[in-house]
Formats: structure tokens, C-alpha cells, sequence
């Protein structure tokens, strides 16, 4: 049994514009010799036990299509897809997204010693619950609600998968301590090159 870094791509569309959240997860007992196996078991957890809270941030308008995993520390990997069609798993908080151009992100609290934190953009931002670049408590705590058990972990066909941090600049991980909103709400041409846990 291994520990490895896996990446999980989550694809989605909001209304007709594409949206990708990159999130890493540590996978403690995967099978070296095995990344399929590895990446069923991510997406497998992702939807049994995170992804009904992912969608609980989002509106209507979102539409997941796709999960895409593979190993990211070491390479190389096989990569497993998981596809949806559009309109077939949405979001279910609100109706609509408070703005097409608008790009929440989460900042990353590494463990000490790490230089330098994480980032997460989420996909959209239901209607009511930004102002003035500020979160309302409702959405904190929808956002809290996927989060906590990402970090803390789950455990899926032997494996358990740890929210972590990425750096693909030292090829190194660090674990999460915490998690806060950006104080500056970004917009589109931020998030061209997606990031997510890096």
C-alpha cells in the first residue's frame, strides 16, 4: 500500500460557460502499480460522500458533467472520467448564479512550515449570497459543510482521500488547517488557467 497525490478535476457548466474546480487529494493505501483502481476510488467517494454537499453551494444554473481523476505525485497516471449530461446533476441552492463574471475563491490555511497557501475558485455564487464582495452567513456555512469533511477524509474501497494542498512548482503537499474566503471577489479571466488546491 501507497500514499500518493491524486487530482481531481470537477467540470461543470454555468448557463453556457465552462466552470473547472481542481481540487488534490492524498490517498493513503492506493495500489502504486494501480491508478485506475486509485481514481474510481476518488470519484467514488467524491460522489458518494461530497458531492450532495458541492452542490448544496451552488445554483441551478450550475450543471456538474464531469469528473476526471488521476495521480498527480508520481507520474505518469491513467486518467478515470465519470460524465454526466448537462443538465442531468445541478446545483441546488438558488436558481441562479449572482453573476456569470463572478469568481469566489477560497484561500488554503497550510500546516506550518509551508511557505505558501492554497486556493480554490469555486464555480459560481448563487443570487443573495454575496454582498459587497461579502458572503452571507447562509452560504459560509454550505461552503463549511463540504469542506470539513474534505479535509478530515473519507474512506473509499480501502483508501482514505485527504483534502491537501498542491504545489506543482516543488512537486510537494501540505496539510489543510483551515480555510477562509478571499477578500477580494475576482472575476473570469482570473481563473483561465484553473487552480485549485495549489
Amino acid at each position: 500500500m501507497a500514499t500518493e497525490v491524486y487530482e481531481l478535476k470537477i467540470d461543470g457548466v454555468l448557463n453556457a460557460s465552462y466552470r473547472q474546480t481542481v481540487l488534490h487529494f492524498q490517498g493513503v493505501g492506493t495500489n502504486a502499480n494501480d491508478t485506475n483502481a486509485g481514481g474510481l476510488s476518488l470519484t467514488s467517494g467524491f460522489v458518494a460522500n461530497l458531492q450532495n454537499l458541492f452542490l448544496l453551494t451552488l445554483p441551478a444554473s450550475y450543471s456538474l458533467t464531469r469528473l476526471n481523476a488521476r495521480r498527480a505525485i508520481p507520474t505518469p497516471s491513467n486518467v478515470v472520467q465519470v460524465s454526466n449530461g448537462v443538465g442531468n446533476i445541478v446545483g441546488t441552492r438558488g436558481s441562479n448564479a449572482t453573476s456569470q463574471q463572478m469568481c469566489p475563491s477560497l484561500f488554503l490555511v497550510p500546516a506550518m512550515g509551508t511557505k505558501s497557501g492554497g486556493k480554490i475558485f469555486w464555480p459560481a455564487c448563487p443570487q443573495g449570497d454575496m454582498n459587497q464582495s461579502i458572503p452571507s452567513t447562509a452560504w459560509q456555512t454550505a461552503i463549511s459543510n463540504f469542506m470539513t469533511p474534505a479535509i478530515a477524509g473519507f474512506t473509499t474501497s480501502g483508501i482514505t482521500w485527504t483534502l491537501v494542498i498542491y504545489s506543482k512548482k516543488h512537486t510537494a503537499t501540505a496539510g489543510i488547517t483551515g480555510f477562509q474566503f478571499s477578500p477580494f471577489v475576482g472575476f473570469k479571466n482570473k481563473r483561465r488557467k484553473p487552480v485549485g488546491a495549489t
